[in-house]
């Protein structure tokens, strides 16, 4: 009797993300409350098709969470700091340990270069600020840079967008 060979059912349902899976990308990405009519139109899809490829972008990881963007000077802090810091070997665990305990480190990677981590702080003053950094700086050295305006916060890019070269 022939081996009958199964494919995994995660591997059998990925697919090629085509022009209108990019469509629906840059719409949810840009207006994530927009109702599944109002994206069925914006992508000339069906309600019902558009709904089947967001629940295939959702199982296929491509979307991982629906979120809303949240101004954080309308929540207290005031300040938005970048931390370059330098650990060394021993001491990346102890990163980890300060993230949980510090939710006002929104974003934290982990780079090559000079840093080895780059994070992004948000502190409702000076004081505040002062004592995340120190937290991080018992860690490993660091520089502190404060934000004075985000000039670019785009979504990631789908390839839909007209180049400009």
């Amino acid at each position: 009797m022939p081996q009958i060979l199964r494919q995994n059912p995660a591997v059998a349902t990925r697919r090629e993300i085509d022009s209108a899976d990019r469509m629906l990308l840059d719409v949810v990405q840009s207006e994530g409350r927009a109702s599944l009519k109002e994206i069925a139109a914006r992508v000339h899809l069906g309600v019902s098709a558009t709904r089947a490829r967001l629940n295939e972008l959702v199982t296929d990881g491509v979307i991982r969470w629906w979120t809303a963007k949240v101004e954080p000077e309308r929540l207290g802090f005031a300040l938005h700091a970048v931390v370059r810091m330098k650990v060394h070997g021993a001491l990346y665990d102890k990163v980890s340990d300060v993230l949980a305990r510090e939710p006002q480190i929104v974003r934290c990677l982990r780079v090559t270069g000079e840093a080895c981590y780059i994070a992004e702080i948000l502190a409702r003053d000076m004081k505040d600020l002062a004592r995340i950094t120190s937290e991080l700086a018992r860690i490993g050295s660091i520089t502190t840079d404060l934000v004075y305006e985000v000039v670019a916060d785009r979504p990631v890019p789908t390839g839909s967008e007209a180049s400009t070269v």
